[in-house]
């Protein structure tokens, strides 16, 4: 069993093997945003609509991504990370 940490949310441990192969499985920034669209149509996802926003977050310039699809629960989300 994970780590709680002060607001409930399990702490993850990530192998840097893990790492490496999560961060060189996209080569350019636009294949990993047709990952997450991709991802967002899967059949079990079904997700009708997707939305890219830009937002500022601490001073940063950051995108956003978000879908209406059926979404994770804690305990799925949580083994994914």
């Amino acid at each position: 069993m994970a780590a709680q940490t002060d607001r409930g949310v399990p702490l993850s441990t990530l192998s840097p093997k893990f790492l490496h192969t999560n961060s060189t499985s996209h080569t350019w920034p636009f294949s990993a945003i047709a990952e997450l669209i991709d991802n967002a149509y899967d059949p079990d996802v079904s997700a009708k609509q997707f939305w890219i926003d830009k937002t500022m977050v601490k001073g940063e310039v950051c995108l956003s991504f978000m879908d209406n699809g059926n979404g994770l629960n804690h305990e799925t989300m949580h083994k994914m990370l």
